[in-house]
């Protein structure tokens, strides 16, 4: 079985889980990365993949562009073509009226895209984001993640270490994290670990409420789970999410994980670990003062929800998803996303020609 995966979107160089997927995914099937030429995520890619680029064009209805992605994708020549994200499913979905090729799209958020709506195959990475779409055969498929191997044993921290993991954008909610934070009648440490558009904004707000010495900006980094692992706690302070990635990492590598009610996170966490913004401030100060009985909690909750989200147990799922299209099983009258269980590890090798 041979799948190309079409991505339109240059990235970022890290949170593109969609890569760790097709990484995983090459060992078991042949895998085409279509990708624009100038993809930061390059490095990232298994040797394994065959990797096509093409000249990328801003706009979508871009006439040569569509023509030499005809060009590619016939030459590529592939028995399921997935495609990730809005940009990446329109432009085939146009395509495909002529190629006429097996075709999977995958929403990674909940923000609109009427293209999922034309689509008759679709995969969402959580509950939020299949309530997004409007027609129902739609399946839920998480993303995984492979652990890094910590060897090194967590110090003590001499002040209690809050980190948030993501680009700085408005929707990510670090003002509010901030301003919560400078309210904490508590010495603290806050580690913003990213980059993007709002950090201007956000070290001005810094400077106005006087915490410069407790809000340390990280800037992009590579080490992140080892950052989650020394934190006290990990805290995802957006306003919308599809399915956060720092999360999934604090679940692998963290002590304790505060999140906002969205996403896939009051999918997974119980109520003692999600709040609203309101209480945003009010609940990391509870979590301070009563911290060993917060991380025994989660360590428990840890070890049930590992195994749900190992990546090794997302790739079976997504090989049986790849089977039952091209035998014709996925219309809405064979599926139940709700339902659905990954196969066993000795069928693994069944989609490997």
């Amino acid at each position: 079985m041979k799948v190309c995966h079409y991505i339109a979107s240059t990235g970022l160089g890290r949170g593109e889980i969609y890569i760790d997927l097709v990484n995983a995914l090459c060992r078991h099937m042949d895998i085409v990365l279509l990708v624009p030429r100038d993809a930061r995520f390059r490095h990232r890619i298994d040797q394994a993949i065959e990797v096509v680029e093409y000249r990328r064009a801003d706009s979508r209805y871009n006439p040569f562009l569509l023509y030499e992605l005809h060009k590619k994708f016939q030459g590529i020549a592939p028995h399921i073509v997935h495609t990730h994200f809005a940009k990446a499913s329109l432009i085939f979905h146009r395509l495909n009226k002529s190629l006429r090729l097996p075709h999977v799209a995958t929403k990674h958020n909940p923000r609109k895209g009427r293209i999922y709506e034309k689509l008759p195959h679709v995969i969402a990475v959580s509950a939020a984001v299949k309530a997004s779409i409007a027609h129902g055969n739609v399946r839920i498929i998480h993303n995984g993640l492979v652990p890094e191997d910590i060897s090194e044993p967590k110090t003590k921290n001499d002040l209690f270490t809050i980190c948030a993991v993501g680009r700085l954008d408005k929707i990510k909610g670090y003002d509010i994290l901030v301003r919560a934070c400078s309210r904490l009648p508590f010495d603290y440490q806050l580690q913003l670990v990213g980059d993007g558009s709002e950090r201007k904004a956000l070290e001005n707000l810094v400077k106005d409420l006087r915490i410069e010495e407790k809000v340390h900006f990280m800037g992009f980094r590579r080490d992140v789970p080892q950052i989650i692992h020394q934190s006290d706690l990990s805290v995802v302070s957006s306003h919308s999410e599809g399915f956060s990635l720092a999360a999934l990492e604090a679940i692998f590598h963290g002590d304790v994980l505060l999140s906002t009610k969205t996403g896939i996170m009051p999918e997974i966490l119980p109520e003692n670990f999600l709040t609203d913004h309101e209480r945003l401030g009010e609940k990391i100060a509870d979590i301070a003062v009563r911290y060993e009985a917060y991380r025994r909690e989660f360590l428990i909750l840890k070890n049930q929800l590992k195994p749900r989200f190992l990546l090794e147990n997302i790739v079976l799922e997504h090989m049986d998803y790849y089977r039952q299209l091209l035998a014709g099983k996925l219309d809405a009258h064979h599926m139940d996303s709700n339902t659905f269980n990954a196969p066993d590890a000795a069928s693994s090798n069944a989609a490997k020609p």
